[in-house]
């Protein structure tokens, strides 16, 4: 097993990003013990919509944009961006020297390469989105890269064991499904996780806006909590616990 977490196990972790889900240890000693982890993720009394769900200005936008090329894979790209960000990793910093900080811009900007944060939150928003002013969405899209970004780096530092074998691809039009298998260790357990990204054609190549870890999808548990937050309390309640929650400490 690679003994650094690859780009495929780090998006894991953003299951687990913000303030909303448990973190993707959390999920897999559930998953390996008798714990539920579906019913820890999933807002109670909340439906989400579906992952894929687009609002009209989406589509209008879709339908305009390029088509992809016939011979583009979004498999591959999942599996390039995942050896750079290897090579990336493969020397294991002191977590307090520059070299480290370094380390960590770089890996945010291959992480950035391929997760859509736009696309994210505005997805995440749904209906909420269309209402918000320009200054407005650019705050959220920023300050949930932030939570995001941060989880994943904690992630990157935990040394964890992980070893991903990716299944197929399944494209329609501008939108794409990747499909595969995350092995990892919890309680001493050894446990799968099925993993399914949602993919975007944008401009010259795939991005992600979903990830879904074993039927949880990051992007339903996102909207779930976003909606419920901002339909009893309003969008500015929502990023002031959003900025609280960045301005935490780590432990």
């Amino acid at each position: 097993m690679n003994r650094l977490p690859s780009l495929t196990a780090g998006v894991v972790a953003i299951v687990g990003a913000a303030f909303l889900t448990p973190s993707p240890a959390t999920a897999a000693a559930a998953k390996a013990g008798k714990g539920d982890a579906k019913a820890e993720a999933k807002p109670a009394g909340e439906k989400a919509k579906p992952a894929g769900e687009k609002s009209e200005t989406a589509e209008k936008a879709a339908a305009k944009a390029d088509p992809p090329p016939a011979n583009s894979s979004p498999m591959a790209e999942l599996k390039k961006s995942n050896e750079k960000l290897d090579k990336v990793l493969q020397k294991n910093r002191p977590n307090w020297s520059p070299e480290a900080e370094l380390q960590r811009e770089e890996v945010r900007k291959l992480v950035g390469s391929f997760l859509d944060y736009g696309e994210l939150a505005r997805r995440s928003l749904s209906k909420h989105w269309d209402g918000l002013q320009v200054k407005q969405r650019d705050e959220f899209v920023n300050t949930l890269r932030d939570l995001v970004e941060r989880s994943y780096l904690k992630q990157v530092h935990g040394n964890a064991n992980y070893n991903i074998k990716y299944d197929k691809e399944t494209k329609d039009g501008s939108e794409a499904t990747v499909t595969g298998v995350l092995n990892t260790v919890a309680r001493n357990k050894k446990v799968k996780i099925a993993l399914e990204y949602k993919m975007l054609w944008k401009g010259d190549h795939w991005v992600v806006y979903d990830v879904v870890t074993d039927e949880q999808s990051m992007l339903e548990n996102y909207r779930a909590e976003f909606n419920k937050i901002i339909n009893k309390e309003g969008f500015d309640a929502l990023m002031k616990r959003m900025k609280k929650k960045l301005a935490e400490k780590e432990e």
